[in-house]
């Protein structure tokens, strides 16, 4: 079993997508609304937050390979998915950047942990968001295909790489 976490540089550029995409949400509601000083406090603490956040996710963002598939470890979220439930290797977008990710049914998935409250229960959740999951690979390896990662995938599941 081995776990991948996300790369320096992917790191780097998640984290800048997030605080410009921060800052311009902030910045325009501040030019909105210039004169209201508890709504700029709010914005402040909101502000701090969501870079709390942003860290955490960087952090603690990642993969585990073993022979039964793979766990993916996101904050609040957990997903596990068998290697027969692998449909393809694709460019999605994911976080703001194009990505190579395995695209996998949902039906072939299994929910580990949920942290968020939600009305729905997390079963059904995966079901009713998408018809897909996709699980990036090009932020957990510099040239995924070519390293450590990539030969697990290509052990485990080589039905992707035909």
């Amino acid at each position: 079993m081995n776990s991948y976490y996300l790369t320096s540089r992917s790191k780097y550029i998640y984290f800048m997508v997030s605080l410009l995409t921060l800052i311009a949400m902030i910045g325009l509601f501040v030019y909105i609304f210039p004169k209201i000083y508890c709504f700029q406090i709010y914005l402040l603490g909101l502000g701090s937050f969501s870079i709390y956040y942003i860290i955490q996710t960087i952090r603690n963002e990642h993969i585990v390979v073993s022979e039964k598939g793979i766990e993916y470890y996101s904050p609040g979220i957990t997903v596990e998915a068998k290697w027969e439930g692998f449909e393809k290797i694709s460019f999605y977008w994911y976080r703001g950047i194009r990505n190579e990710c395995l695209l996998i049914d949902n039906s072939q998935t299994r929910l580990k942990k949920w942290s968020y409250p939600a009305r729905y229960p997390p079963t059904t959740l995966l079901e009713s968001f998408r018809q897909k999951t996709i699980i990036p690979l090009s932020c957990f390896s510099n040239n995924w295909r070519d390293s450590e990662l990539g030969q697990q995938i290509k052990q485990y599941a080589p039905h992707l790489f035909k």
